[in-house]
Parts: structure tokens; C-alpha cells; sequence
């Protein structure tokens, strides 16, 4: 009797444990958003960067950073591609009165949640860690970071990359109509699309992980690359927002993830 108390009183404490450790995470993205809200300005252009931005521009800054190239073969390339750059040519707007509100409040709470995540995942992982033995906390840390980094570089490839190119490819069909594009949906898409490949480029981990509890090995993943393309592309159609372009720029990168997951599967067997 005794011992289903201690058990109970364990149980409610890490319960509490529990609540306060979200009520924390609550209060961190609520005074982010209120924030970001406040700021809505820089958040606006870092929404409407993709939008501004050419990639012919992004590629001749990333040539120039790598040195000087004046009187170089890749000094004359970065100057090709200025010569070339050129905006999208689209137009934001609201269809009424609710669509701004409803944008503004996506923009700061998106951004809220984003610049909460470092206090999130800490609360997160102050609960997790101490129910962990020696050998799973040797391995949760680079496990932990290895699954950030992954999201992030996901993140990162669809905002400079994915989205300008489908932006442009987007803005370039059907030339004698204006592009006039509506401001909430925007929005969503962009998010989406960000979002959808920050879980896509976790698949290496996931494929690591199957291969640790024994549900299938490397060799098996690499005799399923057929059915794995197949099922890329449909994962690609979900997570994107079902234009041929985004589509394309997820499931190419997926498939080579899916070959750096053999490998990962390989190392941890």
C-alpha cells in the first residue's frame, strides 16, 4: 500500500512537472507573438523576401562572398547573372477587411512559435533527459541537434531556394493574365511550403531509427528504392502545396536523403 502511494505521489509530481513545463512554453511563445506582432515590419519582408528576391541574384552574391572575382571566370559568370536578374512580377492583395487581420496574426504567430523554439525544445528536453540511463543520454544530445540541423537545413533550402524558383516558375505561366496574388494565401503558402520540408529533410532520422529497432536494415531500404520513389512523390504532393514546381524541387532532394538514410541505416547497424 505504501508503495502504490510513493508510485501515485511520483506519477502526480512528474504530472506537474509536466504542466509547468508547458504552461512555461505557453508563456514563451505567447510574449514572442506579442512581440513579433509589434514588430511586424521586418517580419512582413522577411515574408515577402522570396518574392523580391531573384535566384540569379542570390547565386552571383554567393559566387562574390567566396572571394574576389574580378577578372575571373567567376567574376564574369556573377556579372552574367545580375545582368539577368529580374523580380517577380506579382502583386499582393487582401479580398477584404478580415483577410489582413487574419495574415498579420499568422505572420506574428508563426514567427511567435519560431523564436519560442529554442525555450520549447528546453522544456521539452529538461523533462525527457532525466528519465533517460547513461546510455541513451549519450546518444540523446547529438541525436537531438542531428534532428535540429536537419530541420533547419530543410528550412533554409525551401526559403532561399524552393520558394523563389516556384514563385518565378508560378509568375512566368500564362503571361497575358496578372498576377495578383491574395495576401492570406500567400502567407500560407510560403509557410507550408517552409514548414513541409523541415519534416521532409527528417528522413535520414526516421530511416536510422527504423533500422535501430530492427524493422528493416540498409539492405532492405536499398532493395525498396522503387516503392521509396513512389512514395516520395506522394509525400511531395502532400506536404507542398501541389504545384508541379515545389513538387519537383522536394521529392529530388528527398530521393537523395533517402540514399544518405542508407547509409545512416548502414552505420547504425
Amino acid at each position: 500500500m505504501e508503495t502504490h502511494d510513493d508510485v501515485a505521489m511520483t506519477f502526480w509530481e512528474h504530472l506537474e512537472e509536466l504542466r509547468r513545463r508547458i504552461i512555461v512554453s505557453a508563456v514563451a511563445i505567447a510574449v514572442f507573438t506579442v512581440l513579433s506582432l509589434s514588430f511586424s515590419a521586418p517580419i512582413v519582408k522577411v515574408i515577402k523576401f522570396p518574392l523580391e528576391t531573384s535566384m540569379n541574384d542570390l547565386f552571383a552574391t554567393a559566387i562574390e562572398t567566396l572571394g574576389s572575382t574580378e577578372g575571373t571566370t567567376l567574376g564574369f559568370f556573377a556579372l552574367a547573372l545580375r545582368a539577368g536578374t529580374s523580380h517577380v512580377n506579382a502583386e499582393l492583395f487582401k479580398v477584404g477587411p478580415l483577410e489582413g487581420i487574419m495574415a498579420y496574426l499568422k505572420i506574428g504567430v508563426t514567427t511567435g512559435v519560431v523564436l519560442s523554439l529554442p525555450i520549447v525544445l528546453y522544456q521539452l528536453w529538461a523533462f525527457i533527459f532525466p528519465a533517460l540511463n547513461r546510455t541513451e543520454r549519450r546518444f540523446a544530445v547529438p541525436l537531438f541537434l542531428i534532428i535540429v540541423a536537419f530541420f533547419a537545413l530543410g528550412a533554409v533550402f525551401a526559403y532561399f531556394i524552393v520558394t523563389p524558383v516556384v514563385l518565378h516558375f508560378s509568375a512566368q505561366l500564362f503571361p497575358e493574365l496578372p498576377n495578383r496574388w491574395d495576401l492570406e494565401k500567400y502567407v500560407n503558402f510560403v509557410t507550408r511550403l517552409i514548414l513541409g520540408f523541415g519534416i521532409a529533410f527528417e528522413l535520414p532520422i526516421v530511416m536510422a531509427f527504423l533500422s535501430r529497432i530492427g524493422v528493416i536494415n540498409a539492405n532492405g531500404f536499398r532493395e525498396k528504392q522503387n516503392y521509396a520513389l513512389l512514395g516520395i512523390c506522394v509525400m511531395s504532393a502532400l506536404l507542398t502545396p501541389a504545384d508541379p514546381g515545389s513538387m519537383i524541387l522536394m521529392a529530388v532532394p528527398l530521393f537523395l536523403l533517402y540514399q544518405l538514410g542508407i547509409f545512416f541505416a548502414y552505420l547504425v547497424e
